[in-house]
């Protein structure tokens, strides 16, 4: 059995306030792309977890997300059998493209089948929030406002089918770290109204000229050869390019088609490059 782990890009990223608990109070419009891991799921006999990739995702396995939700599951339901999981990745592994959300959220879908817990989408969000604010929005995959720490999810119905270029570069970067950077006072805080308005026009023009992340400027102030890539991807004049997340994953938007096939062929021999759609 097997269950695909979407990623995610923020067509709006605002940063609203801070907590009391220190996290930091979001706003954004949250959107699933076609550019997926794949995990796979086999039932043993013996009473076991065994979780493995194809690329190294943790320094010790009993760390990764899977086998942290394969571990709650089980105890949670009283699940005797073992299982083990495979994760295929494609999705660049701290890229900001919510990749081990992503996969936290396949294997609670996945393992709801393949135990048949008979749990809804709503109760599968729900054990994942518990394991990170992205997992709900990846168990469900749907376009969406999301607020809080990004657990709030307000659907939005529309299905964009936008193409758009996605280019990582081979760079770590800390999302804790961005954040410990934020100053309110300096964030300018985009009303959200231009992004979704834009989106229920499906005016894909219009939401490539209204992207927006206010940690892009943190991020390209500790990382400078973030900000250069996307000063040299606008010199090819698209309409839109923007940081997923906390970065490094730069999107690029233009109804042109071509042009974003040329640019995937430009840098596709430095970075990490995929022209997929928003679903």
């Amino acid at each position: 059995m097997k269950e695909k782990a979407y990623a995610k890009i923020n067509l709006h990223l605002d940063v609203v306030d801070k907590r009391v608990d220190d996290f930091h109070d979001l706003e954004m419009v949250m959107a699933t792309i076609d550019l997926y891991d794949e995990l796979h799921f086999k039932k043993l006999d013996e009473d076991v977890i065994r979780v493995s990739s194809n690329k190294e995702i943790t320094d010790n396995v009993e760390d990764n997300l899977v086998y942290r939700i394969a571990k709650h599951l089980k105890e949670t339901f009283g699940i005797k059998q073992g299982v083990e999981i495979h994760i295929e990745k494609k999705i660049p592994i701290a890229g900001g493209l919510a990749g081990g959300s992503a996969d936290a959220a396949a294997a609670l879908r996945g393992l709801n089948k393949l135990f048949k817990l008979k749990l809804s989408s709503e109760q599968l969000a729900n054990i994942g929030e518990m394991f990170g604010s992205d997992i709900p929005f990846c168990v469900h995959n749907k376009l969406c406002i999301a607020r809080g720490r990004g657990e709030q999810l307000f659907f939005l119905k529309r299905k964009l089918n936008i193409p758009v270029l996605i280019i990582t570069p081979d760079l770590h970067v800390s999302t804790g770290e961005v954040f410990s950077h934020v100053d309110l006072s300096r964030i300018q805080n985009v009303k959200i109204t231009s992004m979704t308005n834009a989106i229920y026009n499906k005016n894909e023009a219009l939401i490539a000229r209204n992207l927006y992340n206010a940690l892009e400027p943190i991020t390209f102030s500790l990382f400078k050869e973030i900000k250069a890539l996307k000063t040299e991807i606008l010199e090819a004049g698209p309409t839109g390019v923007l940081m997923s997340g906390s970065g490094p994953t730069l999107f690029v938007m233009d109804e042109n088609r071509d042009l974003l096939e040329s640019l995937a062929e430009k840098y596709r021999d430095r970075h990490f490059v995929e022209l997929t759609k928003i679903k």
